[in-house]
């Protein structure tokens, strides 16, 4: 009994992993849609230009602080 209780908490463990990885830490998006980019100093000017060329469209920045 106590082996299936230890089976049991570790697929209810790894399933929460695995579906925090999928919707809050993977770069997957919708199909025709550029993957996610995380912003650093090395690459603003690439985010610079992306962000100018949709001048025409809506656009939003999300900037999540981990502090």
């Amino acid at each position: 009994m106590a082996k299936r209780k230890y089976l049991l908490w570790f697929v209810a463990v790894a399933s929460a992993l695995w579906v925090g990885w999928h919707f809050l830490w993977s770069d997957r998006t919708p199909d025709g849609q550029p993957p996610l980019t995380y912003l650093r100093s090395n690459n603003t000017d690439q985010f610079q230009h992306q962000f100018d060329a949709a001048a025409d469209k809506a656009r939003l920045v999300l900037l999540l602080s981990p502090t």
